[in-house]
């Protein structure tokens, strides 16, 4: 019996990896699209909440600090940039993350043989958007820091 162990857990092992890049049927593609879509856009909606919460409590701070002095406005508007410049990354990569898992349901609707290139073409447009995401973040916190007094 223990001589045939290995190779039963082999054989099994080979099974599950086999299933995990089964074509689905279009039915079942539909649908695990249209949930992919629905999640992405409640956080996108969540990413786009909080950014604009973020904004009007930058301009709060700033009108505040505007009626104390100028240089404490400088120091608030340049907070204010810094804290918009990650709300945007945040909404970006939201974004960006419900635009993947989208893309790779429909890579499970895609023949076997091709899956694993869209799942790549998936993931190299979710890291492209991620960095532009990150270089724009970035640009935005540098000017916001050159404010600062």
């Amino acid at each position: 019996m223990n001589r045939f162990a290995p190779t039963v857990i082999a054989l099994s092992c080979a099974l599950a990896l086999a299933a995990c890049n089964k074509q689905e049927t279009p039915a079942e593609t539909q649908k695990d699209v249209a949930d992919a879509q629905a999640d992405a856009a409640k956080d996108m909606k969540e990413a786009a909440d909080d950014a604009a919460r973020t904004a009007a409590e930058g301009q709060k701070d700033i009108a505040e600090a505007a009626a104390k002095s100028p240089d404490k406005q400088a120091d608030a508007q340049g907070d204010a940039i810094e804290q918009d410049a990650d709300a945007a990354y945040d909404v970006a990569v939201a974004k960006a993350e419900g635009d993947r898992k989208v893309e790779k349901q429909r890579c499970d609707g895609l023949p076997a043989g091709d899956q694993k290139a869209c799942n790549d073409a998936a993931d190299a447009t979710y890291d492209s958007a991620k960095a532009a995401a990150d270089s724009q973040r970035d640009a935005a916190k540098k000017a916001g820091s050159s404010l600062e007094h």
